[in-house]
């Protein structure tokens, strides 16, 4: 369907007025060649959301917060930071201390007093609570203040406040010599997006689809009485069980390899709290269960409909008793967990990221706040938190390709799962200009694995270009009462 007018002329004012700050932000934030795709994605993503998000200073936080988050994704756990050299020599001590600190310290610096945001509206754009946010700036200043000294003659020496204000002219200053962004005709194709009308599968597609459907099928009538499908055409990651990638056993002990690839990480949804998986390549240095489950802390979902129930604390340990997981945090990791529903989305995150990880459907963890009790808003049982099946999940997930993905033209295999009961789903791929390239029925297995789903895919041929694929279905609560519809969107890139 095409998009209104009047929101296409609202992502293309915003564009215009802030495009270049964005991705300047981008940029120093260390994802300079992601950015243009950064800014497609968030003005994409805000359009699907601009029904919802009518305040005009809530729209920018989003669109900021959007290329904080992704930025952190493209610029990977082992990326830097980017602030060009500027030839005021107190700028360059500045951003040298910047990049001197910790990367989190000195993305919260840049972030803060590159946008001139701070409070709430900070700490909506960090998606942490104001008091962990302030603190985390409050930290970053005083060690800055360490490596650059005290604010300049003329200023007032001592004062946080004066070395803030060298903190923001340093970064402007750094931010301006940015080349540009290379999206100049982002406004242009924004302004496509209205002359487009739904046009259901292109002639072109018809035929490729047809042949598609029937290889599908074929690999479909393979999966086995367990409901588990045998290889497709083009191998996706499909359904909840991980088998591509190293699984030891939360007992192992063992090194890992540089990079361990696939390994199960869950987030919550940002708006309805249910769990969602992405499978993600971890680095190594510790066993997996942990590098999993600091997974869970820091690194930011490539699905910018994805958060993490935590706040911004670390993990400090651990350690597996039989079908018991203790986990230890840092006291700041509870900050924000306010409620018992936050909580137990918290707790889930990291429950079946290391019960699925670990392959033990009964494992139970338990958690302590520095080696002593958690929060109280936990409710720890006195034997650990367990798996309470499938329901902690949506009836619908849309697996792959990932969030962000760049995939060569030809066949897509586009993939995932449903609960039983759940209608299968129709996959709909929009081009970035509008046009509805594909509304087709995924093929889906009529029994269940031994997880509980049952496995869906397409197979659908795309040429170069952007698009957003979004998955749909339904499904009637158990108490029978009125079906409800789920819905799961990525962005792609094929080229």
């Amino acid at each position: 369907m095409a998009a209104p007018d009047a929101e296409i002329e609202l992502l293309v004012d915003l564009y215009e007025e802030h495009g270049t700050s964005l991705h300047r932000l981008a940029v120093l934030l260390g994802a300079e060649a992601a950015s243009g795709h950064i800014m497609r994605t968030a003005l994409l993503s805000l359009g699907r959301r601009v029904n919802s998000v009518v305040d005009p200073v809530e729209r920018l936080e989003y669109l900021q917060e959007q290329v904080v988050h992704q930025s952190r994704s493209a610029r990977g756990s082992h990326g830097s930071l980017n602030l060009p050299d500027v030839e005021d020599g107190r700028q360059q001590e500045i951003l040298a201390g910047i990049r001197a600190l910790p990367v989190r310290d000195g993305e919260v610096l840049i972030i803060s007093h590159y946008l001139s945001t701070f409070g709430p509206e900070l700490a909506g754009i960090l998606r942490m609570t104001i008091r962990s946010t302030n603190t985390r700036l409050e930290e970053a200043l005083d060690r800055l203040r360490l490596v650059v000294g005290d604010p300049t003659q003329g200023s007032m020496p001592g004062v946080i406040e004066s070395l803030s204000q060298e903190v923001t002219a340093a970064l402007r200053a750094s931010a301006r010599s940015v080349q540009p962004s290379g999206t100049d005709t982002l406004a242009a194709e924004l302004l496509t997006l209205g002359d487009s009308s739904q046009r259901g599968v292109s002639p072109w597609l018809v035929a490729p689809l047809a042949a598609a459907s029937l290889l599908l099928g074929v690999w479909l009538a393979t999966v086995t009485a367990a409901g588990q499908p045998g290889p497709p055409p083009t191998p996706p990651s499909v359904g909840p069980t991980v088998s591509a990638s190293p699984s030891p056993s939360a007992t192992a002990s063992r090194s890992l390899p540089a990079v361990v690839r696939s390994v199960p990480v869950f987030y919550v949804g940002r708006a309805d709290g249910q769990l969602f998986r992405e499978l993600r390549d971890l680095p190594s240095g510790r066993h997996l269960i942990s590098a999993a489950l600091e997974a869970t802390l820091s690194l930011a979902p490539l699905d910018p409909d994805y958060g993490s129930a935590w706040g911004p604390g670390s993990l400090l340990s651990a350690e597996v008793t039989g079908d018991v997981l203790t986990v230890d945090l840092t006291e700041a990791a509870f900050d924000g967990i306010e409620s018992s529903a936050q909580a137990r989305s918290a707790v889930n995150q990291m429950l079946y990221t290391a019960s699925e990880l670990s392959g033990n459907p009964d494992l139970r963890v338990m958690f302590l706040s520095d080696g002593g009790p958690p929060p109280e808003v936990l409710a720890q049982p006195e034997e650990g938190f367990g798996r309470t099946g499938l329901s902690p999940m949506p009836a619908l997930w849309l697996s792959s390709p990932k969030n962000g993905a760049t995939l060569p033209p030809g066949q897509v295999v586009i993939a995932g799962t449903v609960k039983p009961g759940a209608e299968s789903p129709l996959v709909t791929i929009t081009a970035e200009d509008g046009t509805v390239m594909a509304s087709v029925s995924a093929q889906t297995t009529t029994t269940a694995s031994s997880d509980g789903w049952r496995d869906w895919s397409v197979v659908v041929p795309l040429e170069a270009g952007a698009f957003i694929i979004t998955a749909t279905t339904t499904i009637a609560p158990e108490d029978g009462g009125v079906e409800r519809g789920y819905q799961e969107t990525k962005s792609i890139t094929v080229r």
